[in-house]
């Protein structure tokens, strides 16, 4: 798996920005790509394509991650609809979480809820990450009325690492409630 650092002006961000607004809800995307871009050389982030090493040029998805001191935030990662549930999803994550070495890498999906309208895609994205090394901390996230697991790649949740990460990213965003407060169930609020 090749992954390609992307700028504002690379070739491939047209479907970039395609894939974004296919791949996420609009209650995921508090931030339009073009802000994303607009505000990646403010703050400490990464915005990779994957590509097939096959077939280097043939844009297949991509990461956007931001990192802090403790560890590496992954906001969105997507792979093409095209090319979902042939492996390349999983072999282009593992690419992901390698390239950034022992550093703590964490994650948030939907929570699986029966009755939630996706419920089979929340399984199935959770699924995703437990089998590719993530691990379930037992805290939670909710953004725009939508709660989300937390997840880590290591067994050991640093979550001071984690909030001190969130509260310098807020000061730095143009929009500092995207960015998702920490909780858990049986102490703050219900789904």
């Amino acid at each position: 798996m090749i992954l390609k650092k992307l700028t504002a002006n690379h070739p491939d961000i047209p479907a970039l920005k395609k894939l974004y607004d296919e791949a996420f809800p609009e209650n995921e995307r508090p931030m339009s790509m073009d802000t994303i871009l607009a505000f990646m050389d403010q703050i400490p982030c990464d915005l990779l394509g994957v590509y097939p090493e096959e077939t280097p040029g043939e844009f297949s998805g991509f990461f956007f991650g931001i990192r802090g001191e403790a560890g590496v935030y992954g906001v969105y990662f997507a792979t093409r609809p095209d090319l979902r549930s042939t492996g390349i999803g999983g072999k282009a994550f593992r690419a992901i979480v390698e390239h950034y070495g022992d550093t703590q890498f964490w994650f948030s999906y939907e929570s699986v809820f029966e009755e939630s309208e996706n419920s089979e895609q929340r399984e199935r994205r959770r699924n995703f990450y437990l089998r590719n090394g993530f691990h379930e901390t037992g805290w939670f996230t909710k953004l725009n009325s939508t709660e989300f697991i937390v997840a880590c790649s290591k067994e050991e949740f640093d979550k001071e690492g984690f909030e001190k990460f969130m509260a310098s990213m807020a000061a730095g965003l143009p929009n500092p409630q995207a960015l998702p407060q920490l909780y858990r169930r049986d102490t703050e609020c219900e789904k």
